[in-house]
């Protein structure tokens, strides 16, 4: 799952992700990180591993942001294919 994180603001933001940690870059090899700095003017996009369905908030981990209202919820759920064996 990626997360396009984007700051139309004049300062930088270190968004945090709740029971997740991502990959920013190659997602082979890429560094594995809880929290990404998203700089002024600037999209970061991490990828997340979609192993932990839940609402879980997404939020900048300065405290006067968070209380500002700088946060979301993110919410997922486990997804399966539909069995598609024929019966016989």
């Amino acid at each position: 799952m990626q997360l396009r994180l984007r700051n139309d603001s004049d300062m930088w933001h270190p968004m945090h992700v709740h029971g997740h940690t991502s990959r920013i870059g190659d997602t082979a090899t890429g560094a594995r990180k809880d929290t990404v700095a998203v700089l002024s003017r600037q999209t970061v996009v991490v990828e997340l591993d979609a192993d932990n369905p839940d609402q879980l908030m997404v939020h900048c981990h300065n405290t006067y942001h968070l209380e500002a209202g700088m946060a979301t919820v993110l919410s997922y759920v486990r997804w399966r294919w539909p069995d598609r064996r024929c019966s016989e």
